[in-house]
């Protein structure tokens, strides 16, 4: 057993652990993932170059099952367990999502199915789910599928070449890696959050481990043991932790970044377990350090599943002592499996022994078993709520509530719907399909109403916030005759040509596409006679802090923009953001929906304070003479800001107003826009 590869696996581990429960401590805690693929591949190209060299061939069947014996029966029975978990615990808004994604892992899949998620408006709305962690183990098997077949090409063209085996299989590997690293690069600029959880964008990190493999292999241990391996081993454990205390959610990754936990995962490596009074080595032997190496594979699989399903229990986010408590019992867990389910799979007779074919087809009935379980939950399907056009909304529904003094308590009135159908209440496809994200580049222009009418004629833009007020304003502007014309943009800000952000923070090239599109949607608003009335909104919470790295958007930024317009001829209405639920249980930044489903309405809502801040919006709006419309009173009391209201719930996930309550703010959207449609301003 080598020592260092044990720490490693222990420093992995715990980074991941820390950075879940206290991810402002350990900001860059998700590295660890990284480690364990450095350590993969050198493991795993170190095996396998042994076996081609002492028996002639690499046994695939054999090393598959291997693989499959010693990872598939604890991951199988931890999303056995959380399939379990989340019918007992989580509410039926989310079984969709998370069985799907338990379907996914059980396919080694769910890289793939989060890949395509960050990339999808309707999953906006998904949460955490129990086994989104999968997505590193998909990595990981899908490396084990493929790596052996590259080292057989390898050794195919040195036969064919008459090149040496292992040099070839070096240049093989090195080329690969290289252009996977080029990959991570580009695609982490383009597509981060695809980048992430790409396959291709990760092999150069198992690359890495397996060069390592080779160049021990042909060189020994160079380092040696004495000195120059003990400071080549501090020096990786120390980048590592660098990483992981430096590197925060705003750091391009993996790109280059990687290179270094990847780096100094290879440093320690190479380095060994040196000898001498300097060495870290009598840290690696420490029983603690080993035994949560031996314990990380477990770990590391149950301890996400704890976290995401142990606030649905408790009906609020977990506490320092909750998340203490959910770190012991991952550990504890973590043992439990290694030395129940892991290792008597693995080393017992009877079972190595078995033919790969018996291993194969047990491991499929076993996945299937597991994804029979879950299939329920994903195929669980949730009706949204019927619209109910203005007319026929009765008296205290949605935000007249809050608007008449002669309703009861507007968080009290029973729901006009199931609680869970509110979790899927989104616009319309023929409104989803006018929203662009930032990263296209592009936007559409949607025109609903009559374009030659005698009413007014409105212009809305924005990013996915003003995309949910769409509807009820192209109502407004269709009852009085007129038209409205969309021009939306998620995550871009769409204020001014100046903005050098976006949602996606460190994203140069997101923040230039943002740029350029909100330059041509100024223009072309400004360029069209025929709009009157341009309403401006977005979720600008998100643009006005700098904790993520972008520069925030300023009312500079703000005044520009609409004296742009305003220079056109156009009335400009800034319509505030609406106050957020980030902090409301379970989760503390889970929906409204899951908070309703495990706590009282009254748990599930903010202090009025919270929701306040210094808004641009608004100050611009002032200082320039635009209209300027505050909906917070159909949102708020005098204290607390409210996620249920007249029989409806307010948000489908913690900031995306549902349809229904969006449809419910038509009335006083027409009264308090009236002054600029009207003319009488």
């Amino acid at each position: 057993m080598r020592r260092e590869i044990q720490a490693l696996r222990a420093v992995a581990v715990l980074g991941v652990l820390l950075f879940h429960l206290w991810p402002g401590r350990l900001p860059g805690g998700y590295v660890g993932v990284d480690v364990f693929f450095v350590v993969s591949g050198f493991l795993i190209t170190d095996h396998l170059i042994r076996e081609r060299l002492s028996r002639g061939r690499i046994r695939l069947p054999l090393f598959w099952a291997r693989r499959a014996r010693r990872l598939l029966p604890a991951s199988l029975t931890v999303l056995a367990a959380t399939a379990l978990g989340v019918w007992l615990f989580v509410p039926d808004a989310r079984w969709s999502q998370f069985g799907s994604e338990i379907v996914a892992s059980v396919l080694y899949t769910e890289n793939w199915a989060l890949a395509a998620q960050s990339v999808d408006y309707m999953a906006l709305s998904n949460a955490k789910s129990p086994v989104q962690h999968f997505w590193s183990l998909g990595v990981e098997e899908q490396f084990y599928l493929v790596w052996p077949l590259l080292i057989l090409a390898a050794f195919a063209i040195a036969t064919v070449a008459r090149r040496r085996p292992v040099g070839t299989v070096f240049a093989v590997i090195g080329v690969a890696s290289a252009a996977s690293l080029a990959y991570s690069i580009w695609s982490t600029t383009v597509d981060p959050s695809v980048a992430y959880f790409s396959t291709f964008a990760r092999a150069w990190e198992f690359g890495a481990g397996g060069l390592l493999a080779l160049l021990l292999r042909r060189f020994g241990t160079p380092l040696g043991t004495g000195l120059s391996a003990s400071l080549a081993s501090w020096t990786g454990l120390v980048g590592i932790a660098a990483a992981m205390l430096l590197y925060t959610g705003a750091t391009p990754f993996p790109s280059y970044t990687a290179l270094l936990p990847v780096g100094g995962t290879m440093l320690m490596i190479a380095a060994g377990t040196p000898t001498g009074a300097l060495a870290p080595t009598r840290l690696f032997r420490l029983r603690p350090v080993q035994f949560l190496g031996d314990v990380s594979y477990g770990t590391y699989l149950w301890h996400w599943p704890i976290i995401v399903i142990l606030p649905y229990v408790l009906g609020a986010p977990l506490s320092t002592a909750w998340a203490v408590a959910a770190l012991a019992v991952s550990i504890l867990l973590g043992w439990a499996s290694k030395t129940f389910i892991e290792d008597p799979i693995r080393t017992r007779p009877l079972v190595v022994r078995t033919k790969p074919r018996w291993t194969f087809a047990s491991t499929l009935v076993a996945m299937a078993a597991v994804a029979a379980v879950a299939l329920p939950l994903a195929t669980h399907r949730i009706e949204a709520p019927t619209a109910m056009p203005v007319a026929e909304q009765p008296d205290c529904y949605g935000a007249a509530a809050m608007l008449d003094s002669a309703c009861a308590p507007a968080e009290e009135i029973p729901l006009a719907a199931s609680l869970s159908s509110f979790a899927v209440d989104v616009p319309p496809d023929d409104i989803l399909a006018c929203e662009q994200a930032a990263t296209s580049g592009d936007f559409v222009r949607c025109d609903f109403g009559d374009l030659t009418g005698d009413g007014p004629h409105i212009a809305l833009v924005g990013d996915s916030h003003a995309t949910r007020l769409a509807e009820p304003l192209r109502d407004v502007a269709i009852q009085r005759g007129g038209s409205l014309s969309t021009f939306l943009v998620s995550g871009c800000a769409m204020m001014s040509s100046e903005v050098t952000g976006s949602a996606w923070g460190y994203d140069a090239t997101a923040s230039q596409q943002c740029r350029d599109v909100t330059d041509r949607i100024q223009q072309a608003v400004a360029e069209d006679a025929g709009i009157q009335t341009v309403v401006m909104t977005d979720r600008t919470r998100l643009y006005v802090t700098d904790d993520e790295g972008f520069h925030p958007l300023t009312t500079d930024m703000v005044q520009r923009s609409i004296v742009r317009l305003q220079d056109a001829g156009k009335d400009v209405v800034v319509i505030t953001d609406p106050p957020e639920m980030h902090a409301v249980p379970p989760q503390g930044g889970g929906s409204a929906v899951d908070c309703l489903s495990s706590a009282q309405p009254t748990q599930c809502s903010l202090p009025r304070a919270e929701s306040e801040f210094d808004d641009p919006l608004s100050n611009a709006a002032t200082s320039v003479g635009a209209g300027l419309i505050d909906l917070d009173d159909a949102f708020c009391t005098h204290d607390r800001c409210l996620s249920r209201i007249g029989g409806l719930v307010v948000y489908s996930d913690d900031n995306h107003l549902t349809r229904s309550f969006a449809l419910s703010l038509v009335g006083v959207l027409d009264e308090r826009l009236s002054p600029w449609l009207d003319g009488s301003r």
